[in-house]
């Protein structure tokens, strides 16, 4: 699954690129607006085939002719009760109608999320700044080997290796002295692992987590392969500064910028579309 998960990966990153290079001299809102707009109109459309909407029609009406007969019949209590309970039932008849549908959207979704995070989430880092590079390891013995972290020219360890045997981590601090995209190496022993460090002043992809963890992490950090099974290095983190995005003058996390616009979008277009939801 893992190999599988990671062939989905090397899929979807390059997709994902072009989708936004038309954007990277805009602000990154940009590129996220349009990419919740095209999700939100996919994802009802979707909906639209994987659900039953006739029934779903049938139900819609049913609750809307009830909610009318609710402020018709307001004053006499039992037929309001009645109604109100006919108004419960259809409205978990339909949740139980849409969850088949959202079960199946749960895999595009996250695909998108996690393309999402990998652009949105952090930001390069800038000539002249600082980041913690930190890398854990399966077995805590790996700590007494000797272990160097190997950078190339536009990078600086400021730190020697920290080794904290509570949590299996060594730590470094580094300084990005020139923008790119730098390959660091990690030594423990004889065994090798390199990660990618990137500068600049331009959002894009970032990979802040290279993992062997499993699915998960594979999963959830795309952008570079999973760390090999066998290996003493189960992951690599860079603490990455966030990226910083506006929308409306506010400050949002990128999560929550995606999910309200691909849901105002989806609504937008779900009567042109003809969909139910």
């Amino acid at each position: 699954m893992v190999a599988i998960v990671n062939a989905i990966n090397v899929v979807l990153t390059p997709v994902f690129d072009l989708i936004c290079w038309p954007f990277r001299a805009l602000a990154p809102m940009w590129a996220l607006t349009a990419i919740s707009l095209a999700s939100g109109v996919l994802l009802v459309w979707l909906f639209g085939k994987t659900s039953d909407q006739k029934r779903i029609r049938e139900i819609r009406d049913r609750i809307r002719g009830n909610l009318i007969g609710v402020r018709l019949f307001q004053h006499d209590i039992g037929v309001v009760l009645a109604l109100q309970g006919r108004i419960f039932g259809d409205t978990f008849r339909f949740m139980g109608l849409a969850l088949v549908p959202m079960l199946i959207m749960i895999v595009p979704v996250t695909l998108v999320m996690t393309q999402l995070n990998l652009r949105f989430a952090v930001r390069p880092l800038e000539a002249g700044e600082s980041v913690l590079v930190k890398a854990l390891v399966w077995d805590v013995a790996a700590l007494d080997q000797p272990i160097t972290l190997d950078v190339p020219d536009g990078v600086t360890v400021e730190t020697p290796p920290v080794r904290i045997r509570s949590t299996r981590e060594i730590a470094w601090r580094l300084r990005v002295d020139r923008p790119g995209d730098h390959a660091l190496v990690v030594r423990i022993g004889d065994e090798t692992l390199e990660k990618r460090l990137v500068g600049g002043t331009r959002w894009g992809p970032v990979v802040q987590r290279r993992t062997g963890r499993g699915l998960v992490d594979t999963l959830l950090y795309p952008g570079e392969p999973p760390i090999a099974a066998g290996h003493s290095v189960e992951a690599v983190e860079i603490i990455y500064p966030p990226l910083e995005l506006r929308m409306l003058g506010i400050d949002v996390d990128w999560l929550i910028a995606f999910l309200v616009l691909s849901m105002v979008f989806g609504f937008a277009f779900k009567g042109i579309l003809g969909v139910e939801v």
